[in-house]
């Protein structure tokens, strides 16, 4: 579906191609609804802010995305669903300004003690704000960006806004697998999945509304740590929704072969793949 030799904004599809009359957005609504997709809350977000951030510290993420923008043209930028900085403190000592959003309190909190840290607490602007909130007030930037971060039912809304919003670019990661979570726990598990819909629906969605977005992909390797067998639990049932007893049993046998590090703590290998989405308006 990505047309890399075409322009990246090049008009809607025509009229008579036949991909202009498939409902991506219905299938899109659909796949998200029987999968175990379900968008999380600002208090859920909130609870788990402080893991996410340590654990993002120990990440390549963040250096790959950033190696992948474009930065001609811009001098601005909004980071949507920012968290507590990853992207947005070292787009802060790159460019001239940078509005983070987020919808958790706690997010932000931790955003503006890196920003304090790392010496741009002046040059980032934070905004608690949502998918489904009016952005009327928010000023248009250079570069939009969203980093694992489109948590909308709505992706056709979510994808509008973003464009809107934008002077020259996009940049949109979404997870190019269909589960969070790896494939040796989801057969201890013992449970059958409907993956999340994945980025192809963006890409598709995006040539319907007339921009011709790029698609790369980047990968993370390590995993994460925790700190005993229950946040580990935690976790799972934070990517696949309650457990069953039997469920609840096979995940702890599981974890009881999770190897620990010197500090005691849980290192469970698992790598993502992400799809690097880019368009200009």
């Amino acid at each position: 579906m990505t047309a890399p030799d075409q322009p990246r904004h090049g008009g809607p599809l025509e009229a008579n191609d036949g991909l202009m009359g498939v409902d991506f957005a219905g299938m899109y609504r659909r796949q998200a609804a029987a999968s175990e997709f379900r968008p999380r809350s600002a208090a859920e977000w909130d609870a788990r802010a402080a893991a996410r951030s340590r654990r993002e510290k120990g990440s390549d993420y963040a250096r790959e995305f950033l190696a992948r923008i474009d930065f001609g043209g811009v001098r601005t930028a909004m980071d949507m669903g920012c968290g507590s900085g990853n992207l947005a403190v070292p787009l802060a000592r790159r460019l001239d300004r940078v509005w983070a959003c987020d919808f958790s309190g706690e997010m932000l909190r931790l955003l503006a003690e890196a920003a304090e840290e790392a010496g741009v607490a002046g040059k980032i602007e934070a905004r608690r704000l949502a998918w489904a909130d009016d952005w009327a007030s928010l000023p248009r930037a250079d570069l939009v960006l969203c980093s694992r971060a489109m948590d909308a039912l709505d992706m056709p809304g979510a994808l509008a806004k973003m464009c809107n919003q934008a002077k020259v670019r996009c940049c949109l990661t979404l997870h190019a697998g269909g589960f969070f979570v790896d494939g040796e726990l989801l057969e201890a598990l013992g449970r059958r999945y409907v993956p999340r819909p994945g980025y192809l629906y963006a890409v598709n969605l995006l040539a319907q509304m007339g921009y011709w977005a790029s698609v790369g992909f980047l990968e993370t390797h390590g995993g994460l740590d925790y700190a005993d067998e229950e946040e580990f639990l935690g976790s799972v049932r934070w990517r696949v929704g309650e457990l069953t007893p039997e469920e609840e049993r096979r995940v702890r046998n599981y974890a009881a072969g999770i190897p620990r590090g010197q500090d005691g703590r849980l290192r469970h290998r698992h790598d993502f793949r992400w799809a690097f989405l880019s368009w200009e308006v």
